[in-house]
């Protein structure tokens, strides 16, 4: 599908009911993974302009500075690791179709931001607001490096550092939501709520997750959450120190989270080994982002453009036409790339 430019009409009110609808995208925000940070919170062209609140999220995106705004995107067709097995080379993004089963930034072994959690239950909240898809929703899939796992910075995670089978497999149907207690739809939020039993683990994990859709699409995201296990309680209050950065979610089964300090690595947005991180579209199915005429008033009379890429509204740059950029401090895309098949 092309991403034309959508009119204040009865047609473009039309394409975007079509697109809220058919499609959905998300993440795990809760505590957070790899592309809520790197992604979600902190972009690549704040980290080239010195205002990232994850600096780290620079090395993540070094090769791949247009990927990581392609952060609710990581996904593929088909039912996922527990049925297919551990097949994909790359862990988190289970060679995501996006990236044609390329590496993603969130697959890159860099000094990641942790949560701090506890072993035992814990919610596991997804950001599905592209869409958001509640109603084919049919399983959310949990898996835990083993114990005396060691997290070593520029080692690749392998499926051999995982447990075989989940520590948490919880099916769900919107049509009878009651009988699946721990899963909970907060369609008001567009998230929906898992609760999970943490396996007994202590030091830093990692906790690949999944949310699956039911057939025709088979749709389904993927995702790894960095943690830190024991030596504290589950909160929002982050780890004191003078380098780490502190976030503050809105839920109160929210976990802290701690950055490690690590050497940062600049990114200039626009340089890419892939083109504006849009993949050909035989490689996916999911709705391409589109450019919307809504527009917003500056002190000059003056009016921005916004492309609707998944769900995110982001200006259109002004400056430049491909690409992605930073003006006046706001993340923007160019006209282009939004405006791209994929």
């Amino acid at each position: 599908m092309n991403k034309n430019l959508i009119q204040k009409s009865g047609l473009g009110a039309m394409l975007l009911m079509f697109s809220a609808v058919t499609f959905g995208h998300g993440f795990v925000d809760s505590p957070g993974a790899r592309n809520y940070f790197c992604g979600k919170v902190t972009k690549p062209d704040e980290v080239a302009n010195g205002v990232a609140k994850y600096p780290v999220c620079g090395d993540a995106f070094a090769t791949d500075p247009n990927g990581g705004y392609s952060y609710m995107s990581v996904l593929t067709h088909h039912q996922g690791r527990k049925v297919l097995g551990p097949v994909a080379k790359n862990v988190c993004s289970f060679d995501s179709e996006t990236w044609g089963g390329a590496k993603t930034p969130w697959d890159n072994s860099i000094n990641w931001p942790v949560n701090n959690i506890n072993s035992g239950s814990l919610t596991f909240s997804w950001d599905i607001s592209n869409g958001p898809h509640f109603d084919d929703t049919s399983d959310f899939r949990y898996w835990i490096t083993k114990p005396g796992f060691v997290y070593q910075v520029g080692k690749e995670l392998t499926w051999a550092d995982f447990e075989d089978q989940p520590f948490c497999d919880l099916p769900y149907n919107d049509d009878n939501p009651g009988a699946y207690p721990n899963v909970r739809a907060d369609k008001g939020n567009a998230h929906i709520h898992t609760t999970c039993t943490v396996p007994s683990r202590s030091g830093r994990h990692v906790i690949y997750a999944e949310w699956g859709r039911e057939p025709p699409t088979y749709e389904r995201f993927h995702g790894c959450i960095d943690v830190q296990i024991g030596g504290g309680t589950t909160s929002s209050t982050p780890t004191p120190s003078s380098s780490r950065s502190s976030l503050a979610p809105s839920t109160s089964s929210r976990s802290s989270v701690i950055v490690s300090s690590s050497s940062r690595t600049s990114v200039a947005p626009g340089t890419s080994s892939r083109s504006s991180a849009l993949p050909s579209s035989s490689s996916r199915s999911s709705v391409a982002p589109t450019t919307s005429s809504r527009s917003s008033s500056s002190a000059g009379g003056t009016s921005t453009a916004y492309c609707n890429w998944y769900g995110w509204q982001v200006a259109i740059c002004k400056n430049q036409t491909t690409g992605w950029g930073n003006e006046n401090n706001q993340t923007c895309v160019g006209q282009v790339t939004c405006n791209a098949p994929r």
